[in-house]
């Protein structure tokens, strides 16, 4: 057997086919991955929240399951950056079996407030979207003000 200058063996030449195969390989994990990527949040997102217009995001929370909604979710959408540019907050929380449920809190300049909120994940629940506005944060607290969009 021959060996490199540092003594490691050399190694036999990697065939065509080995190559193609790899790249099938890869290929095929690529497109499996856009096809689940289709088939949860990503692909069934209504097109208001794909189009939605970019705003500043504050950092992202996780809700410990059964616990509310945090105050900081408020301390973000009403900041005075918030209310004169708009921001996002993604708050994600879980289900009583664990199942992830992702809402998007946005308040858009001027003070009107959108929630987006992504329940596919959630197999024991609506398993869609929901798209609500409200006419400033405020209202976020009872919900009575806010609407389906």
């Amino acid at each position: 057997m021959s060996s490199t200058a540092a003594g490691a063996p050399v190694g036999r030449p990697v065939s065509l086919a080995t190559v193609l195969a790899v790249a099938l390989l890869l290929g095929a994990v690529g497109t499996t991955a856009w096809v689940v990527w289709q088939l949860t949040a990503g692909g069934r997102a209504p097109v208001a929240f794909r189009e939605r217009p970019a705003l500043p995001q504050c950092t992202p929370i996780a809700v410990p399951q059964g616990q509310s909604v945090p105050v900081t979710v408020q301390e973000c959408l009403l900041s005075p950056d918030a209310q004169r540019t708009g921001a996002e907050v993604r708050v994600t929380s879980l289900t009583t079996e664990g199942d992830p449920i992702e809402a998007y809190y946005r308040v858009l300049p001027g003070g009107t407030v959108e929630v987006f909120t992504d329940a596919t994940a959630d197999s024991f629940g609506s398993e869609g979207w929901s798209h609500t506005r409200c006419p400033d944060v405020a209202a976020l607290a009872t919900w009575e003000r806010c609407r389906p969009a």
